[in-house]
């Protein structure tokens, strides 16, 4: 069955945006671009400045989808531009359970006195076996209902789709390294095989980690404080350390990024005897980049976050 997606994501004052379509293993990159406002549009979203450029985004958004065919666009975020956290709820809850459980955990997370001051998408990114119990491990996106409000201004005049979804960058960045380099077509998961790829994404204010296993989002981590290749290094190691996944388990090391340049081969070649390479969205769909002033790994968060929406 035909499915048909878009995701935009924010990054300072550019947003990117893409639309998929998947048909059942064939996934098509049907287009994609960029603009750029003269405001920082995620310090909008939170109020930190004058509301007044919401409305010249809204309209930006409604004639880049005035002839869209997509059923749903979703907002891909940056874990420095929500509250970003991985949880684990026992396999099995009710529905009604699993949303009281996440709403409590972001507003002790969040320090936010009422959960029903947030807003909160959580998504499930895999089980695990913990002391004879079977654990759900998911992710949670939370933000204030203000802050929510103002991200459905941004498609207020698109019509005819659903406009709810929200996705963590990392997300978007583990769904293209699901999809297969020799045929564009998403991998398939073996669940008695361990092949991770882990993704580096650099930013001027943020480094973030997606890792796969068996081509599934398996976790994510975001460090805030990682200017030097060491440091991004230091910080996949522990993150790495924490879940129990030896360094010298992954088959693949990606970047991608607006400061994608500054990963640096050395640090990472002595620790995974490995460097990494470009994640290229355009590659991974089998579309031939044509350069400007920007570079393909920029284009991860919104093609990814497109993927993710259509594979729903």
């Amino acid at each position: 069955m035909q499915s048909i997606s878009a995701a935009v994501h924010i990054q300072g004052p550019t947003v990117r945006y893409a639309e998929v379509t998947r048909d059942g293993s064939d996934v098509d990159l049907r287009r994609f671009g960029a603009e750029t406002f003269e405001v920082d549009v995620a310090r909008v979203l939170w109020g930190d400045t004058s509301p007044e450029p919401l409305d010249a985004i809204t309209a930006t958004l409604s004639r880049i989808f005035d002839d869209t065919d997509a059923s749903k666009a979703g907002l891909v975020l940056h874990p420095v531009d929500a509250y970003s956290f991985l949880m684990p709820l026992p396999e099995g809850l009710s529905a009604e359970e699993r949303d009281r459980r996440v709403a409590y955990q972001a507003s002790l997370v969040t320090n936010t006195r009422s959960p029903g001051a947030l807003h909160t998408v959580s998504r499930p990114v895999r089980t695990a076996v913990e002391d004879g119990e079977t654990i759900e491990w998911v992710h949670v996106l939370a933000v204030p209902q203000q802050v929510e409000a103002r991200m459905e201004t941004l498609f207020a005049e698109v019509p005819g789709m659903d406009t709810t979804g929200r996705i963590l960058s990392a997300e978007a960045a583990a769904h293209l390294l699901g999809i297969s380099e020799e045929d564009g077509t998403p991998t398939t998961s073996a669940d008695d095989a361990d092949e991770y790829q882990l993704a580096i994404g650099q930013y001027a204010g943020h480094t973030e980690y997606a890792l796969t296993r068996n081509g599934s989002w398996h976790h994510a981590h975001a460090a805030q404080n990682a200017p030097t290749a060491e440091d991004q290094a230091y910080y996949a190691v522990g993150m790495l350390n924490r879940i129990g996944v030896a360094p010298d388990a992954l088959e693949t090391l990606v970047a991608y990024g607006s400061e994608v340049d500054a990963v640096a081969d050395g640090p990472f070649e002595s620790v995974f005897g490995d460097v990494p390479t470009l994640l290229d969205p355009f590659g991974r769909l089998h579309r031939i980049w044509e350069p400007d002033a920007e570079q393909p790994g920029e284009y991860v968060p919104c093609i990814g976050g497109a993927l993710a929406l259509s594979a729903e």
